[in-house]
């Protein structure tokens, strides 16, 4: 068998699956173009080290190209047509450096203060509408593409309930509301209802359209800037509104410090609620919180909390900025 055919066989079979899978056919193109239609028996590890490095890609696109062609490979050893995998070692992952933007709540009751003043003639979407997104955001720790997503059906008032649709990291879920959020949600589909807004969407445009991530990322973009909301010193990431995510879960345990709570107790329903997959991704959110709050987490969580978050310089730098 030819690599060729092995490689039509394979993207064939994953075709027939349903998914499209365009991204591994044109890896395993390009693999064969760099190598030549040579028998697969004779392919070897070297040709896939040149391969994977003959470009200067990022870590991130290594390891994509990496698992394609590793996945490839031992699928055919499998089934007998090579004698083992030919993949060198990865490159291990990139730890990130991003930290998200902690709104203040002052930066938050100016950036909807200045709602109405940030729309423009050809903007599709109401200032209520912006409003009550921010707000639900904010309030729920959702993400933008969760809550743009989310259906009038799903919308559960009387129940003081969101279901959700989740989306890629996130499972879906019913998340219960507080009051505070109910009467600003109660408020919005009363006037929903009164100026007869069209669609399924429960946030939607003026013409009942569907209002995309995208769209809520530019409004909140021009409303951080007019708000006048730089960001870090010296640091090229913008504030954007996937942070209000990350404030949310930090003014959350900020207030279950203040109030002595077990957090290994409350992480768990933290991580449930925001529709993280593991506890791990959620624990991350300890590290934000403000550094005159350090005495209370080592003493709420000491063993645990200790080696995550506490030597990191730069961290404990950023935190006493906030």
């Amino acid at each position: 068998m030819t690599l060729e055919q092995a490689i039509n066989w394979y993207v064939r079979r994953k075709q027939a699956t349903g998914i499209s899978f365009s991204k591994g056919y044109y890896l395993y193109r390009a693999f064969l173009r760099a190598t030549g239609n040579l028998d697969l028996s004779r392919v070897n590890v070297n040709h896939v080290s040149q391969f994977l490095n003959r470009s200067r890609a990022s870590t991130t696109v290594f390891r994509v190209k990496h698992s394609l062609l590793r996945h490839f490979f031992e699928y055919w050893a499998a089934h007998g047509e090579i004698s083992e995998s030919l993949m060198p070692a990865n490159r291990p992952p990139e730890r990130s450096t991003f930290l998200p933007y902690i709104y203040t709540r002052e930066e938050l009751h100016r950036m909807l203060r200045l709602v109405p003043t940030c729309i423009t003639k050809n903007d599709k979407i109401h200032p209520k509408t912006l409003r009550a997104i921010l707000l639900v955001l904010y309030a729920t720790g959702a993400s933008a593409c969760e809550v743009t997503r989310l259906v009038c059906e799903s919308v559960d008032l009387q129940n003081c309930i969101f279901k959700l649709p989740g989306s890629r990291g996130k499972t879906s879920r019913s998340i219960p509301l507080g009051k505070d959020l109910i009467r600003v949600v109660q408020q919005y589909a009363d006037w929903r209802k009164r100026v007869e807004t069209q669609g399924d969407r429960f946030f939607s445009r003026m013409d009942g359209g569907f209002i995309s991530p995208r769209a809520v990322q530019r409004n909140f973009e021009r409303l951080r800037r007019k708000a006048g909301i730089a960001g870090f010193r010296k640091s090229s990431q913008k504030p954007c509104v996937r942070d209000l995510r990350a404030t949310f879960a930090v003014h959350q345990i900020t207030s279950w410090i203040k109030k002595k709570e077990d957090l290994d107790v409350m992480l768990p329903a933290l991580a449930a609620y925001i529709g993280n997959a593991g506890l791990e991704s959620t624990e991350r959110f300890l590290r934000l919180t403000p550094a005159r709050f350090q005495d209370a987490l080592n003493k709420l969580s000491p063993s645990r909390l200790h080696a995550r978050w506490q030597d990191d310089s730069r961290l404990l730098k950023f935190l006493t900025e906030l």
